[in-house]
């Protein structure tokens, strides 16, 4: 089963760098170098220094669920591109894997596993053939924060 990959709706981004709020709570967005590389949720690239980022809170199950999870993610200050490739996960993240979190509709945890970077393709593609599931949320294996959204083709 072929599967794409849901990366931060573009116009999130837009909001947050215009008003450096997080969208749906208002809290405050702030404006780094980060020490370490991190992954924008639009591009799906590293935001590495001297770039900056913008970090806020951001609901992974806005539009697709009722019951809110909010939790920090980063977009790169800049205005980039989002991610939009069919089938493959994203090269430069899950190098110390992820985790897959599989949910039927009504946010019902099917399963969850950890799975190491070779297998991230194998792991959505079984994982998204499987007739209950509708969706999986991808999360960093070493931060718990959510990446990416993974759905059906």
């Amino acid at each position: 089963m072929a599967y794409r990959i849901a990366a931060l709706d573009e116009s999130v981004a837009k909001e947050v760098r215009s008003t450096l709020r997080a969208p749906g709570y208002g809290h405050p967005a702030w404006s780094e170098v980060p020490e370490t590389p991190q992954p924008c949720r639009l591009c799906l690239e590293k935001i590495t220094a001297p770039e900056r980022l913008i970090a806020f809170t951001y609901d992974a199950f806005h539009g697709l669920e009722d019951l809110p999870l909010p939790g920090p993610i980063f977009v790169h200050e800049r205005a980039c591109l989002p991610y939009q490739r069919v089938a493959e996960f994203p090269a430069q993240l899950g190098n110390s894997g992820v985790v897959l979190d599989a949910y039927r509709s009504g946010r019902g945890l099917l399963t969850e596993w950890r799975v190491a970077k070779p297998e991230i393709d194998a792991a959505l593609t079984e994982l998204l053939a499987r007739p209950e599931v509708d969706y999986v949320h991808v999360r960093s294996a070493t931060a718990g924060c959510y990446v990416c959204t993974a759905l059906p083709a």
